[in-house]
């Protein structure tokens, strides 16, 4: 009995120690794969492209955004070339002053460097929805996900059109800063709302502590919320969703293996090359609200 304890012992303690190794994986750094992130809105606005290429999956470093600044990147209006941007050097994008307009459709022709070109589909340029009415309120249950999970709640009011296949996405800022964490990527297809009013819409949420880290860091000691309501479409929805998907599914022993997620710009006369990212249009509405404690 003794000596089947001792084997017992000696196999638990190997396996033990042997769960300490350390295992350093080392990966070749991928080929030069081109990231395209930009859209097109209504507004009468600087419009920007970004290009960048695709970095190791253990690299800490930001993105590159100038590695790509001699590229040439045109807008395309209804197939005709309407503007070509120009790389700002400062802010590390390309940009082209203009103003979408409803029911055209837009594209970007890239040329790179190397001579190598891509262009994005055809994205239609829809008409925004209104925002109604913006106000915020105090949450009784937070923690929970998404805009519910702050202490502070930004809320809106919006008439949803007749007619099924619309789609959008809210986007938020605070004091000018946009808020792209994972819990703020929030989207939504009309089919459970399609014609009705939709109220009390959560679209943006804060803890207490954030609402005063950024009033202590505003010149005036105030907060300002400014939300987006774009009119996006499906093909960019279905995106979106593939992108949350990978996000949230990720750590569970049921969820699938990440998978390269398909964008919607083409490497010119190659359907099947294509570009990681995407650029879309958008009809924006927008309101703006100040939160006072």
């Amino acid at each position: 009995m003794k000596f089947k304890l001792y084997i017992i012992l000696f196999f638990t303690i190997v396996t033990v120690t042997s769960c300490n190794d350390v295992i350093d994986l080392k990966l070749d750094d991928p080929k030069p794969v081109l990231v395209v992130d930009g859209y097109l809105s209504n507004h009468n606005t600087m419009q920007y492209v970004r290009l960048s290429n695709l970095e190791n999956y253990f690299s800490n470093q930001a993105p590159n955004y100038s590695v790509h600044q001699n590229a040439k990147v045109v807008l395309l209006e209804d197939d005709s070339e309407v503007g070509t941007y120009s790389f700002n050097q400062v802010d590390q994008r390309f940009e082209l002053q203009y103003e979408g307009i409803v029911g055209k459709a837009y594209q970007i022709d890239i040329t790179l460097g190397d001579g190598s070109r891509y262009v994005s589909a055809s994205e239609l340029m829809e008409a925004p929805v209104p925002i109604d009415t913006i106000w915020y309120e105090y949450n009784e249950s937070p923690g929970g996900p998404g805009p519910q999970g702050g202490e502070i709640l930004v809320k809106i009011n919006t008439q949803e059109p007749a007619g099924l296949g619309d789609n959008y996405q809210w986007k938020s800022y605070v004091n000018g800063q946009y808020q792209f964490e994972s819990d703020d990527l929030f989207f939504a297809d009309d089919r459970f709302v399609d014609g009705q009013d939709v109220t009390d819409l959560d679209v943006f949420g804060m803890s207490e502590e954030q609402y005063e880290n950024y009033k202590n860091d505003s010149p005036t000691n105030q907060v300002f919320v400014h939300i987006e309501q774009l009119k996006i479409s499906t093909r960019y929805l279905k995106y979106l969703t593939l992108i949350q998907q990978q996000l949230f599914g990720a750590g569970s022993p049921f969820a699938s293996p990440p998978a390269e997620i398909r964008g919607n710009v083409y490497k010119q006369g190659e359907d099947e090359v294509l570009a990681l990212g995407f650029f879309y249009t958008a009809g924006i509405d927008s309101k703006t609200i100040e939160i006072i404690e």
